[in-house]
């Protein structure tokens, strides 16, 4: 039983050194920093973590607040979606409406490289395809007299002429 509550202690004691370690902070300052957008008054659309304003720095001391409150970082996430709206994500959410965004582009590339293929395909169509359907005598004549398009009887007529 001595053992159980000495092992209960270091526990507690290595929780409270990783709680309060700079570096476990500063790894969770960043990912709410890259998580979240800054909201200049010039509108400058950066991250927070690449934005060097004085509203980003105003912000960077709120989030240290709130971590050393015991906030977790989707809590403080959420925070900032509460006061700003959704726009202040850097990345939309997976739900809803907003899973078209990413969605989308894939689905794009997909459906226009099908696309090409099948126009690639109808462009070098091989040409015993073209008359599969019709019997083979009658699409070779209809074909040869299609290839010369009428001239072949032009032709016939015109040396008939020249003969007499």
């Amino acid at each position: 039983m001595k053992h159980f509550r000495f092992i209960l202690a270091g526990i507690f004691i290595v929780a409270l050194c990783l709680a309060s370690n700079p570096a476990w902070s500063a790894t969770v300052l960043g990912d709410i920093e890259n998580a979240v957008m800054c909201k200049c008054d010039d509108k400058c659309g950066k991250v927070l973590i690449n934005c060097n304003c004085d509203t980003s720095e105003k912000t960077r001391t709120e989030i240290l607040k709130q971590l050393e409150s015991g906030l977790t970082k989707e809590q403080i996430i959420q925070t900032f979606v509460d006061k700003y709206g959704e726009t202040v994500l850097s990345a939309p959410t997976k739900e809803g409406f907003n899973l078209m965004a990413w969605v989308t582009p894939f689905a794009m590339i997909l459906g226009g490289g099908l696309g090409i293929r099948k126009l690639l395909q109808v462009w070098i169509k091989p040409k015993g395809e073209a008359t599969a359907e019709k019997p083979a005598s009658e699409s070779s004549e209809i074909s040869k007299e299609d290839s010369l398009g009428g001239y072949s009887n032009r032709l016939k007529n015109e040396l008939d002429r020249l003969e007499s």
